[in-house]
């Protein structure tokens, strides 16, 4: 019999049988599992099992081949916490959607279990236009790509070296370029934040912000979405920010 005992974090579940359903989630120790959970889709059951969760489980399975099943205890709930915050929640659903979808299963990842912990709260301290967690949840995408290998490289500029006049991000190669170099393609260039390490073009906080999330929204698209399509719980996430930051 193989088992463990960890603390998760939940990203999604879905209905099983009559009453049951399979769940996945984020250990801090041995990383993305799904497993089958008894009577998990009863009523009095069903808040344990909400995205973004922390829980305690303990998983079973006769075999490594087999899925398994959850006994799993809630800890501390976390979507709660934005109910009357409809941009947070959006973007507790994203970090759950993009994890259920991207991470590779059963592979441990301390750091982003961690990063992903800070982040919800974060959320919870920070009101809807606050600019702090918008720049923690960008924060966070960068790493999820540094850590599952689609690092962007934006502290020098990739044609010179330049540390001090960076100003652009090249979407073929994810490496920063200095403004000098960069002028002449601009529009077909992203424009790196003044808080990644931009230079330029920061007439205000909000188009920063949206500068970042474009970045990333780019890179996590055609790294992990090429043949489908970003969760719409991400592209909810950016547009509510632009209608909400458009209006600052």
């Amino acid at each position: 019999m193989l088992e463990w005992k960890d603390n998760v974090i939940l990203l999604s579940s879905k209905p099983y049988g009559e009453t049951g359903i399979i769940v996945s989630v984020l250990s801090e120790k041995n990383g993305k599992y799904n497993g089958y959970v008894f009577g998990g889709n009863s009523k009095k059951k069903r808040a344990i099992f909400q995205k973004g969760n922390l829980c305690t489980a303990h998983w079973k399975s006769r075999t490594s081949e087999q899925l398994g099943y959850f006994k799993i205890e809630l800890i501390k709930s976390t979507a709660p916490n934005f109910i009357d915050q409809p941009i947070q929640l959006s973007a507790l659903s994203s970090v759950c959607d993009v994890f259920d979808f991207i991470l590779p299963e059963r592979e441990p990842n301390h750091k982003l279990f961690n990063a992903t912990i800070k982040l919800f709260e974060l959320l919870k301290l920070s009101d809807s236009i606050n600019y702090s967690w918008v720049k923690g949840y960008i924060n966070w995408e960068l790493g999820v790509l540094s850590e599952l290998g689609f690092s962007l490289e934006l502290n020098k500029c990739a044609v010179n070296d330049d540390c001090k006049n960076l100003a652009f991000v090249s979407p073929k190669t994810g490496r920063a370029v200095s403004y000098d170099i960069g002028l002449p393609y601009k529009n077909k260039l992203f424009i790196l934040p003044k808080f990644l390490g931009g230079n330029y073009y920061q007439e205000n906080m909000h188009e920063d912000v949206l500068n970042g999330l474009n970045i990333t929204k780019f890179f996590i698209n055609m790294n992990f979405f090429k043949n489908s399509h970003l969760p719409s719980s991400r592209i909810r996430l950016q547009k509510q920010l632009e209608d909400k930051l458009s209006k600052v």
